[in-house]
């Protein structure tokens, strides 16, 4: 089925200027047999990725569904914004606002991974109207380094690594090209995390190469912001329907997030895979294609649904966000 699946890439430019890429997936027209409106799905990555996370899952959502899937600023194919600052999840997720509005999308279900659990979430609770359910895969509600790897040590070390890339921008940005790719990122990372029995050096390489490329004062501003950033407070005013899956060995997001996460959101179910590291999507993909097309199968017709809390919710009221100028 994926041979005949269609897609097309376009590009368009938000306020600030800034270039976004993304790519639109469905059936090819000799597939489509329904007349019913097929559901809206928008694929949200990790922090430097762009994509490899869907490998498995995405050529699924896309025979019943139009799927989106957008690189952020900064990522895959999307140009950089004039200010290298001007990368956090508020600025992503004004960005996906943007995106939906110009395709006229009400109803996007969002799934995210990893940070993208973060960006579905800040845009759920800036942009209500826009977002019909959310599936949120290995991540977490914020601050995001406070408990990797099951320590706060990242959270203490974050300044000090921030200061050593802005010393020594150039000599780190040849370190992560030159050290990134190589085969003993996949070996320190099959030591720590992954499910090497599941995933391959082939499967990790899209994701390392890309890092690779990735500018690397960027890359940090937007680790600090969603370092920093928790959305905890607002989780209770998050009323769509949500599908947390959760990796049970992850230690990236650890399970104890995702449990928070379920506990705390007024409409949430949550799934716990055996066996899998925060790369769950591409360990147990069956899992995955299953608990999410059923969950998107059993969603409300859009008429049934509860209006969202979009009115006289004030954007005063988002302490956790920072400033991000124009754009709002």
């Amino acid at each position: 089925m994926a041979s005949s699946l269609s897609s097309e890439l376009r590009q368009i430019r938000v306020p600030d200027g800034t270039r976004l890429a993304y790519r639109r997936y469905g059936p090819a027209p000799s597939d489509a047999t329904s007349a019913e409106p097929r559901p809206k799905v928008l694929l949200c990555d990790g922090i430097s990725c762009d994509g490899y996370i869907w490998r498995d899952l995405l050529p699924v959502l896309a025979r019943d569904a139009d799927v989106l899937h957008l690189n952020y600023r900064g990522h895959g194919r999307s140009g950089l914004p004039k200010v290298p600052a001007d990368c956090t999840l508020a600025h992503i997720a004004a960005d996906i606002d943007f995106v939906l509005g110009a395709l006229d999308w009400t109803d996007a279900i969002l799934i995210g991974h990893s940070m993208g659990v973060q960006v579905a979430l800040e845009t759920a609770f800036r942009y209500p109207s826009r977002v019909r359910a959310l599936v949120l895969c290995c991540g977490s509600f914020g601050r995001v380094l406070d408990s990797f790897r099951h320590t706060d040590l990242g959270a203490r070390l974050l300044p000090f690594v921030d200061a050593v890339t802005q010393t020594w921008r150039s000599t780190v940005s040849a370190a992560v090209r030159a050290l990134l790719p190589s085969p003993l990122t996949y070996a320190l990372a099959a030591l720590t995390e992954i499910k090497s029995e599941h995933i391959r050096p082939k499967d990790l390489q899209p994701y390392l190469d890309h890092f690779a490329r990735m500018p690397m004062d960027l890359f940090m501003g937007l680790l600090s912001d969603a370092a920093q950033r928790t959305s905890l407070p607002f989780l209770p005013r998050v009323d769509q329907a949500t599908l947390i899956i959760a990796g049970q060995d992850d230690g990236f997001t650890p399970l104890a997030s995702s449990r928070l996460l379920a506990a705390t959101l007024p409409h949430a179910e949550l799934l716990v895979v055996p066996g899998t590291s925060h790369t769950a999507p591409l360990e147990a993909p069956a899992a995955f294609e299953t608990a999410i097309t059923t969950f998107i199968a059993g969603l409300p017709p859009l008429a049934a649904r509860a209006p969202a809390h979009a009115s006289g919710w004030p954007r005063s009221a988002w302490a956790s966000a920072r400033p991000v100028g124009p754009q709002h």
